[in-house]
């Protein structure tokens, strides 16, 4: 089965990125041929050819698909356009990205799928039928996610923390480190503000504890560390055998992380880790969570989508005019925004030149001197002491 995957980029090294690199690495040794299609392409689009997949900026390349497997509206959108007879599925892996929200309307789409409780919630709220909406969840490459052993076993990596974050700066990391060292750990900070961990099937087994949300804290998992949930500036529990029935329909993300980083309250969750159940954790991730049991669950959807459009009345060109007709506003909202950007950096460039202007001219000409302290309070008005 041809089967053509789209998603919104596959440039940086994030959540649905990596997610597309590994379905689509699944489903061909499940004996498909996936193929790619993103708008914007990069070193994930790399590492996609690297696996032998085609991967295109165009939905339009290659060989016509037998079905579409899409994420993100706008990038579904192209690919239903471009592929009218191609019936398609589309996945929701958030319900805060404006990326993510359905794209409803479109005949090619017969079903839709959520990766944890909240998508499911967020798609029925949004007028999807409860009866077209397909769970499945997130999953991990364990060929990629292999390791000798667990924390248990290994003391030097119980001293080693790393938090992952893309949200993060590093100034958010002060409780987490402080809450290490009280322990007698090392906190690492990973993200697009810290190190980019290019391959973190191999870095992850160098620590016991990781502090992560959704995928990564399922890859920290399947490679031996306890993980303490956090993200977005807040904290949750942390993942033992008691509770990983309860937190993975919630796909161990935001919905489920509700608490601000006290340094008490890591500090306690940190001297409670038991590195044994830890390690029963990780043998329950690697039992459940392989990515080639997720593409089967996929490959039971796409023979499900003999059905006919949930829509019998608009066409194609009638979803198409009514999709860009929503998207409109925010395209729109988008340019205003980036207008009101470019005066403002505008109107800095040309305050800096007059006040370098300025300087220099104070150099040999004192009476100049009122009119740059006029400019600097300008840029400063609370500070009345220049």
């Amino acid at each position: 089965m041809k089967i053509l995957i789209t998603n919104h980029a596959l440039d940086r090294r994030a959540g649905t990125e990596l997610y597309v690199r590994d379905l689509a690495l699944a489903l061909k040794r499940n004996g498909h041929q996936p193929a790619c299609y993103a708008p914007v392409l990069g070193a994930v689009a790399d590492d996609i050819r690297a696996l032998g997949i085609p991967v295109s900026d165009r939905p339009d390349a290659g060989e016509p698909p037998d079905i579409l497997h899409c994420h993100h509206h706008h990038a579904a959108a192209l690919a239903c356009l471009a592929r009218p007879e191609t019936p398609a599925i589309y996945i929701c892996h958030g319900v805060k990205p404006w990326q993510e929200a359905p794209l409803a309307r479109f005949p090619n789409i017969r079903r839709y799928v959520a990766v944890d409780r909240p998508c499911r919630e967020f798609l029925v709220k949004q007028g999807i039928p409860d009866d077209r909406i397909d769970l499945v969840l997130n999953g991990v490459d364990l060929e990629r996610f292999a390791y000798d052993r667990p924390a248990q076993e290994d003391p030097d990596r119980q001293k080693r923390a790393l938090l992952i974050s893309n949200v993060a700066g590093p100034a958010d990391l002060q409780p987490f480190r402080d809450a290490c060292r009280a322990n007698g750990m090392t906190l690492e900070f990973a993200g697009v503000a810290g190190t980019v961990m290019e391959s973190p099937e191999t870095e992850l087994p160098r620590y016991g504890l990781v502090f992560a949300k959704a995928r990564a804290a399922l890859e920290a998992m399947a490679s031996g560390c306890a993980v303490i949930l956090a993200d977005y500036g807040k904290t949750g529990v942390r993942i033992t055998t008691a509770n990983f029935g309860d937190l993975r329909p919630a796909n161990f993300g935001f919905s489920v992380i509700n608490d601000p980083p006290d340094v008490s309250a890591l500090t306690q969750s940190i001297a409670e880790i038991d590195w044994a159940d830890a390690a029963l954790v990780t043998v329950r991730v690697r039992e459940i969570a392989g990515f080639d049991a997720i593409a089967g669950q996929y490959e039971k959807i796409y023979e499900q989508l003999d059905t006919p459009p949930m829509n019998e009345g608009p066409d194609l060109i009638d979803a198409a005019r009514n999709y860009f007709e929503r998207v409109l506003p925010h395209l729109q909202e988008r340019d205003a925004l980036a207008g009101r950007l470019y005066r403002e950096v505008s109107d800095r460039i040309e305050r800096d030149r007059r006040l370098a202007a300025l300087i220099k001219r104070v150099r040999t000409d004192r009476t100049a001197w009122p009119e740059l302290l006029a400019a600097a309070r300008h840029l400063d008005p609370s500070n009345s002491d220049l």
